[in-house]
């Protein structure tokens, strides 16, 4: 469901920042942790030894993978992604001097103002925008977005990723879980191999 938001917002927006690679990734994650879920539940249902063998490694991968995802998010959202955005809203910056405009899908989609904040504008001696305004209505100051563009895009990225993080999470802690079942179950029907052989020894 998370993956969906992430493409919904996405295309709704017109804007690739890099949620369809994303949202797809986190699709197919999830596919996969479907599959290897009915995998597993047919596994334990009909006490296969050689399926469960199969599952938990794959559970165990999953795990891992899931893992480096989790930690890739959380630290490439403070480290790397922060200059990244800055330099396109430098470059949007450039852009909205020579051509005004470009600036405003950000403006009307995460009600904000400029790079940083409405002094932007008056530096530049622009006018502000409608698309500073809430509804479009720059007759009334309180109407007029005080935040800027950089800072309310960092903020959404940041909320999107701490929510694929707690997601993450929850999924690790649940194939955990699996994992350990699992593997008790395979202890559990070796045991059972051995008293069975005992029997007929």
């Amino acid at each position: 469901s998370f993956s969906i938001f992430i493409l919904v917002s996405g295309s709704a927006n017109q804007t690739d920042h890099g949620e369809n690679a994303a949202g797809g990734l986190i699709m197919t994650l999830g596919i996969v942790i479907l599959v290897t879920a009915i995998f597993g539940f047919i596994a334990a249902l009909r006490e296969s030894k050689r399926k469960l063998i199969i599952y938990v490694p794959i559970l165990v991968m999953l795990i891992l993978t899931q893992l480096v995802m989790t930690s890739m998010a959380s630290h490439g959202t403070r480290d790397g992604l922060s200059g990244s955005i800055r330099q396109g809203f430098e470059e949007l910056w450039s852009s909205e001097i020579q051509a005004p405009g470009a600036l405003a899908h950000y403006e009307d989609w995460l009600h904000c103002c400029g790079v940083n904040n409405t002094d932007d504008y008056r530096r530049i001696q622009h006018e502000i925008p409608k698309t500073c305004c809430h509804k479009r209505d720059c007759s009334q100051m309180e109407n007029l977005y005080q935040d800027g563009c950089m800072a309310k895009f960092e903020e959404y990225l940041s909320d999107k990723t701490l929510a694929f993080s707690i997601v993450n999470c929850l999924l690790i802690i649940v194939e955990v879980i699996s994992a350990v079942l699992g593997w008790l179950m395979i202890s559990k029907l070796k045991n059972e191999f051995r008293r069975t052989n005992a029997r007929w020894l």
